[in-house]
C-alpha cells in the first residue's frame, strides 16, 4: 500500500521533454542545504510541463545524506504531480546513497506523526529496503496513525502475528483492531474472520454508512433533463419530507436501492434525505458512490454534483468537504437514472457516509 504514485515516463515522452541520461549527468547538485530544500519545495508544487520538474528532480537526486530529511518535509504542501516528482527525485537520491542512508534519522522521521504523511510513508519504504527489522519495529505501534498506509501495515502486522499465535489470539486481535482499521478491505477481512467464528459484525456501521433515509416520488429525467433542473426538494433549504417513504440502506456498504424502493424505471430521478447529528460544528467529508448521476446538498448548501452514468462504481467514489453544524443536519441526495437499456445499466442506487479525512465515521443518525 503506497500513498505516493509515481509518474512513469516513456522513452519518447522523456526524449520530447529533454529528459535522459545526458541530462542527469549534466545536472548540478545543490550547493547547500538551503538550496536543496528550496528545490524540493519548488518541485513539490509542480504544475504543467514535465521538462522543468524533470531537471529539478535530477538535481534533487544528487543531494547528500544530511539533506534528505529536510527535503522530505516538502511533502507538507504538494500538488498531486508535485508529490510524484518529489518522490521520484528523492528515491533516486536514496539509491545513490546506498550504504550512506542515515538510518537513525529516517527511522525517527517515520515515527514522528507530526511530519507529512506522504513523506513518512516514503521514508518507511526506504527503511524497509535498508533494514527490514528496524522498519517493522518503527511501524509496529502505528495502529492509530494519521498516515493511513502506516496504520494499515501496523494492523496487518498485528493480525499476522496474532494468527500465528493461535485462534484465540487472532480473534482477540480482530476484536481490538476493528475500531482502528480504516481501509475498507482490511475492515471487511477482520469482520469476515470474526463472523467465521460466529461473531456478527455490522460492517456498514463500522464504516459509517448512513442507513435511514426518506425517499421522494420519482421525477422526470427523460433525455437527461432532470439533473440540471431544480425540482422542489432542492429548491428549499429544508424540503418537506413528511410524505416521503422511509427506506433502509442494506448490506455491508449501506446501499440505497432505488429500484427496490420505487420500482425499476428509466429516465427518472429521486431525492433521498437523511438526518445526521453532530456533537459540534465542523468540516467533514461527504463520500458517495453510485453508478448513476448524483448531486448532494448539506443543509441546503450544494456539496457536489457528478453527471456520469454507469461508468463505474466504488465506495467513496466521490468525496467533497461540507460544513456541518452542531445538532441535526439534513443530507439530501439527488440520484438520477438515464434511459440506457443494457443489462449493466439497470442499477439505480447510491451509498453515502460522512467521515474525517482518515475515513473515521462522523455523526450519528437520530
Amino acid at each position: 500500500m503506497r500513498a505516493v504514485e509515481f509518474v512513469c515516463l516513456s522513452a519518447s515522452v522523456m526524449a520530447a521533454a529533454g529528459i535522459g541520461i545526458s541530462r542527469a549527468v549534466a545536472a548540478e547538485p545543490p550547493a547547500s542545504l538551503s538550496e536543496a530544500v528550496a528545490i524540493a519545495a519548488r518541485l513539490a508544487k509542480t504544475e504543467g510541463s514535465p521538462a522543468a520538474p524533470a531537471a529539478q528532480a535530477d538535481r534533487l537526486s544528487l543531494i547528500e545524506p544530511e539533506m534528505l530529511l529536510p527535503c522530505l518535509a516538502a511533502f507538507a504542501e504538494t500538488t498531486p504531480g508535485g508529490a510524484n516528482w518529489l518522490a521520484h527525485g528523492l528515491d533516486r537520491a536514496v539509491e545513490r546513497m546506498a550504504g550512506r542512508l542515515p538510518l537513525d534519522a529516517v527511522a525517527g522521521f517515520v515515527i514522528d506523526d507530526t511530519r507529512p504523511a506522504a513523506g513518512r510513508v516514503l521514508a518507511s519504504e526506504w527503511l524497509e529496503k535498508a533494514d527490514p527489522p528496524r522498519a517493522a519495529a518503527a511501524v509496529a505501534g502505528m495502529i492509530d496513525d494519521p498516515a493511513l498506509p502506516l496504520r494499515y501495515k501496523a494492523i496487518d502486522a498485528r493480525l499476522t502475528a496474532a494468527a500465528a499465535a493461535g485462534p484465540e489470539a487472532e480473534l482477540a486481535a480482530c476484536r481490538g483492531l476493528l475500531g482502528s482499521a480504516r481501509d475498507v478491505e482490511q475492515v471487511e477481512r477482520i469482520a469476515a474472520r470474526l463472523e467465521q467464528a460466529g461473531e456478527a459484525v455490522d460492517v456498514a456501521e463500522v464504516l459509517g454508512f448512513l442507513r435511514r433515509w426518506r425517499l421522494s416520488e420519482p421525477f422526470d429525467n427523460r433525455g437527461g433533463v432532470g439533473f440540471a433542473k431544480v425540482y422542489p426538494p432542492e429548491a428549499a433549504a429544508t424540503p418537506d419530507t413528511d410524505s416521503w417513504r422511509e427506506v433502509a440502506a442494506e448490506g455491508p456498504h449501506g446501499e440505497v436501492d432505488l429500484n427496490g424502493a420505487i420500482g425499476t424505471k428509466k429516465g427518472v430521478l429521486a431525492y433521498a434525505a437523511a438526518e445526521v447529528d453532530m456533537p459540534r460544528g465542523r468540516t467533514a467529508e461527504v463520500r458517495i458512490g453510485s453508478p448513476c448521476a448524483v448531486a448532494v446538498w448539506v443543509n441546503g448548501e450544494p456539496v457536489m454534483a457528478h453527471e456520469i452514468y454507469h461508468a463505474s462504481e466504488a465506495i467513496d467514489q466521490y468525496v467533497a468537504e461540507a460544513e456541518f453544524r452542531a445538532g441535526t443536519n439534513l443530507v439530501l441526495v439527488k440520484c438520477c437514472q438515464n434511459e440506457q437499456t443494457e443489462p449493466w445499466a439497470g442499477e439505480w442506487k447510491f451509498q453515502l457516509r460522512i467521515c474525517d479525512p482518515l475515513g473515521t465515521p462522523l455523526g450519528v443518525q437520530p
